[in-house]
């Protein structure tokens, strides 16, 4: 079969999202399937990959000058017309529409003429349906079947659809992969720190990202373990509050935020802390793709007890839980791993298991393979 797969323009930068497309790409081909690549206007100068071929979309002509609103309709307009000649040239089985999910208003006109089935991506930022905007609810129209991360986010999908007037959409689980391969990576503390237990928790600084829980729990930790200490990866609007709020009280110097980093750049610090804490609350968008690296490199792992967390870890075999939005539960779960550091490598390597038999990036291709497959199936061809 061959897939053409509508991208953002950010797939042929260096940037997490074009990794893992990549990831997937390459798992596709290794199985089979034939992929076509055709990404969005964009002024930025595209960097593809050595062995790679994409067909770009040229933004219209003047279209900078335009207000925003009309700029990005140009675009739409400019892929539209882009779309219906790489068809053309490639004449794919499928259209694969990756995030943003809007894009599926470019892809749908290209879909209809040529008659080829249309597979959507839906976003995997968050599962609540008032958070699809006015071009994202047209884009679910127009799919013949949709992709998502998880169950609550399906059970959203199809309450959308249900409020549009459309049913009987087939829409698709395919978890998140680990950016990073099922390998146990060893990697020592940083320097100066020998002895002192570290913790990390990488991911969002935002409400539901638990990060004012784990700073309260630090606190009471500290209080027989002094020598404790939490760097957190992560940045966006309340950085700066929560750093002056470190810098106030009782845990100055024990607390190191590193701001905003790239996937990568997070997921080497991981595995430099004893443990990796993920404290979301109930309601977080997630699994966060930091957790599943956490996982894949061997940390030894502590989650709050939120759905998309238990779906990944069995509690005391691959990772411990902890009842999510409790203090005093991520104080107790927090303590008693610190007080036998001797399960912390069978938890890791557990964890490292999981993803490189669940949650992997051939896995995950094997399951759009199944996925093309039965859209295909459902439209005749």
């Amino acid at each position: 079969m061959r897939i053409l797969h509508l991208l953002d323009h950010a797939a042929v930068r260096p940037t997490d999202y074009a990794r893992r497309t990549l990831a997937l790409l390459d798992g596709l081909r290794a199985q089979g399937v034939q992929t076509v690549h055709l990404t969005a206007p964009s002024a930025l100068a595209p960097s593809v990959p050595d062995g790679w071929h994409f067909y770009a979309t040229a933004p219209l002509p003047h279209a900078a000058r335009l207000p925003r609103a009309w700029r990005e309709a140009a675009d739409y307009a400019a892929l539209a017309l882009r779309l219906r000649q790489v068809a053309r040239l490639t004449r794919p089985d499928l259209i694969h529409v990756h995030a943003p999910l809007a894009q599926a208003l470019a892809a749908w006109p290209a879909a209809r003429l040529g008659r080829l089935p249309l597979l959507v991506e839906a976003e995997r930022r968050g599962a609540a349906t008032h958070v699809l905007g006015g071009l994202e609810r047209a884009a679910l129209r127009r799919a013949d079947a949709l992709a998502t991360a998880s169950i609550e986010q399906r059970a959203a999908l199809r309450v959308a659809l249900r409020n549009e007037g459309v049913g009987g959409r087939r829409i698709a689980v395919l978890p998140a992969a680990a950016d990073l391969p099922g390998l146990v990576r060893h990697c020592p503390g940083p320097a100066g720190l020998e002895g002192a237990p570290l913790l990390a928790c990488a991911g969002s600084l935002d409400a539901t990202g638990g990060i004012d829980l784990l700073l309260d729990a630090l606190a009471t930790l500290r209080r027989t373990r002094p020598a404790l200490r939490l760097v957190v990866a992560g940045g966006g609007a309340r950085l700066d509050a929560l750093c002056e709020r470190v810098a106030a009280g009782s845990l100055r110097g024990h607390v190191v935020f590193t701001g905003t980093l790239p996937g990568r750049r997070a997921a080497d610090l991981l595995p430099r802390a004893d443990i990796a804490v993920f404290p979301a609350l109930p309601g977080a968008p997630g699994p966060s793709r930091h957790l599943l690296n956490a996982m894949a490199q061997g940390c030894a792992v502590l989650a709050s007890d939120i759905d998309c967390h238990r779906e990944l870890l069995v509690h005391g075999h691959s990772g411990m839980l902890f009842r999510a939005g409790s203090r005093a539960s991520l104080v107790e779960a927090l303590g008693g791993l610190l007080d036998e550091p001797v399960r912390l490598g069978a938890l890791g390597a557990a964890a490292a298991g999981f993803i490189a038999a669940r949650r992997s990036w051939p896995v995950t291709a094997a399951r759009y393979r199944r996925l093309y497959a039965e859209v295909l199936a459902d439209a005749g061809r």
